[in-house]
């Protein structure tokens, strides 16, 4: 999979979009092909560009979930006339869509991702979604961002991106995206053999890791903990 870059405004967020949709029962494949062609016609290039991953698991199993990266307000400001495209939609794919939702906007947080760059690429990805309590944003912060210091420092080699909803959501929800090639190799430490914790110890003081690691848990909605497995789909995706 490959992440194209769109110029960001130096003082822009990095926006993203995402939304889900489900086919009808029996019309994946018919789905798969129509959509396919739109993408080819209309998402062929790193400023029109979307990228979709099959979700393999949890209550939003079966469904699709189009993604839209690398933008920034001039995007969001932008007058664009999409009407062609969006007609395209309703005349040659929607009819073998069963159900989709709103789109949610994110804003990614740079200083808690790692290895997230446009020339990016993975072929499946975990997805943890979590909710913050109200109030409680600093100990999640303060928990990331030392996390990103451990992986800087001895050259993780996972790929990690955290985005929060802007809007179309909750805003005190956040995702965690994990992106690998294959199944249990999630990313290492190549320069050592000790474990997180243990470096993150080294870095931070003794016992630093549980404490933060709680303060961490303990702000979390605990009905917001969930997971689930997509599979980067390159037919309904731009190629570039």
């Amino acid at each position: 999979m490959l992440f194209s870059l769109s110029l960001i405004a130096q003082n822009s967020p990095e926006i993203w979009m995402s939304y889900e949709l489900k086919a009808k029962d029996g019309m994946s494949e018919q789905f798969e092909k129509a959509a396919g062609k739109k993408t080819k016609k209309y998402n062929n290039t790193a400023e029109n560009g979307i990228f979709t991953f099959n979700i393999m698991d949890g209550e939003n199993q079966g469904m699709y979930s189009r993604v839209i990266g690398w933008k920034d307000w001039d995007f969001m400001n932008s007058n664009e006339d999409r009407s062609e495209e969006l007609k395209y939609w309703r005349d040659n794919v929607n009819q073998y869509v069963e159900s989709s939702t709103g789109w949610k906007v994110w804003r990614r947080v740079k200083w808690a991702s790692h290895n997230w760059t446009p020339e990016t690429t993975f072929n499946y990805m975990l997805k943890h979604t979590r909710v913050i309590k109200p109030g409680m944003d600093q100990d999640v912060n303060h928990f990331l961002g030392r996390l990103k210091r451990v992986y800087e420092k001895h050259n993780y080699s996972g790929i990690t991106a955290v985005f929060r909803v802007m809007s179309g959501g909750n805003t005190n929800e956040y995702i965690i995206c994990e992106g690998f090639d294959e199944y249990g190799e999630f990313g290492s430490y190549p320069d050592t053999d000790k474990t997180e914790e243990e470096l993150y110890n080294e870095m931070f003081g003794w016992e630093s890791y549980r404490k933060d690691a709680k303060a961490y848990n303990d702000a979390l909605e605990m009905y917001s903990r969930t997971t689930e497995r997509q599979h980067f789909n390159s037919k309904l995706s731009t190629e570039l």
